[in-house]
């Protein structure tokens, strides 16, 4: 029987690809917003499109990463022959996709002359884009043959984790910037969204971990594979709480607010959704005589 740390380990790509690029995508969303308002000087919104490449190359890394898992690189080919029939096509797809606008978008804010009209359009094109890659995402692994992956709690847990991450990674970008609202109201709003997804995360983790013994099949059950669950599950909460908490203490004027304050406390907020996307692929269990 194969183990569930085997079975994670051979898909590592795919743990940093679903622990990052969904964050990247939200971050990239949060970050559009001050762009988008009426109220941000031109000279504002000009540093914060710039610093959007914050977010975008953290979701690069993640896709990146998870190109490896092709083994040959003409393997692409074969996966966009399957968008629309292939939930993981459709997935990669979505993402290049996004990436591509978003991309485009940056370096549009290079041109010398660029039409705000145009960017606002291009931006929210880029953010429906986004949403459509983590909704991708989340249901791409709905397999009726994995019976530990075809829960309700598969694709609320990602979107969570987007949710999560995001905001902070956000935070490090507007405050590359510049963008003093985010060391204000801006910035402790974005922390409250990410608090709220972790609590809510959290909760979602525990009834999927009170699931999993009654997910077997003639070998073991999905409980067996995770044996460390639960405190995988608080790993996940204390580097999350640590991570928004580090934040907070800036933001309500308890330290000072630097980027590498900011960097730090993305970071530590990442490690905790790696630990539960690591979870999610020990947790591979297909019904039938093998694992």
């Amino acid at each position: 029987m194969v183990s569930g740390l085997d079975t994670a380990l051979g898909e590592i790509t795919l743990v940093l690809f679903t622990t990052l690029a969904p964050s990247g995508v939200v971050a990239y969303a949060c970050m559009a917003l001050p762009v988008l308002a009426r109220f941000t000087a031109d000279a504002v919104r000009q540093r914060i499109n710039l610093f959007l490449n914050i977010p975008l190359a953290v979701s690069m890394v993640g896709l990146v990463a998870s190109a490896t898992h092709l083994g040959n690189p003409a393997n692409v080919l074969y996966v966009f022959l399957g968008v629309g029939r292939s939930p993981l096509s459709t997935e990669v797809f979505c993402a290049v996709l996004f990436l591509a606008l978003a991309g485009l978008y940056w370096l549009y804010g290079f041109a010398e002359h660029p039409r705000r009209w145009l960017q606002r359009v291009w931006l929210v094109a880029v953010m429906v884009a986004g949403a459509v890659f983590v909704a991708a995402v989340a249901f791409a692994y709905a397999a009726d043959t994995i019976v530990s992956w075809s829960t309700p709690y598969v694709p609320v847990a990602l979107c969570l984790n987007a949710l999560v991450g995001g905001p902070v990674l956000a935070v490090v970008g507007l405050r590359a910037a510049g963008y003093h609202p985010v060391c204000g109201r801006f910035g402790r709003v974005l922390a409250f969204v990410s608090l709220a997804a972790l609590v809510a995360n959290v909760a979602v983790y525990t009834l999927q971990g009170a699931s999993l013994p009654a997910m077997e099949n003639s070998f073991a059950s999905a409980a067996d594979l995770v044996p460390h669950y639960g405190a995988m599950v608080a790993a996940f909460a204390l580097l999350g709480v640590a991570g928004i908490g580090w934040d907070a203490i800036a933001l309500f004027g308890f330290a000072r607010f630097t980027v590498p304050r900011a960097v730090l406390a993305a970071v530590v907020v990442l490690a905790g959704i790696f630990v539960m996307r690591f979870a999610f692929y020990m947790m591979h269990l297909t019904v039938g005589l093998g694992v």
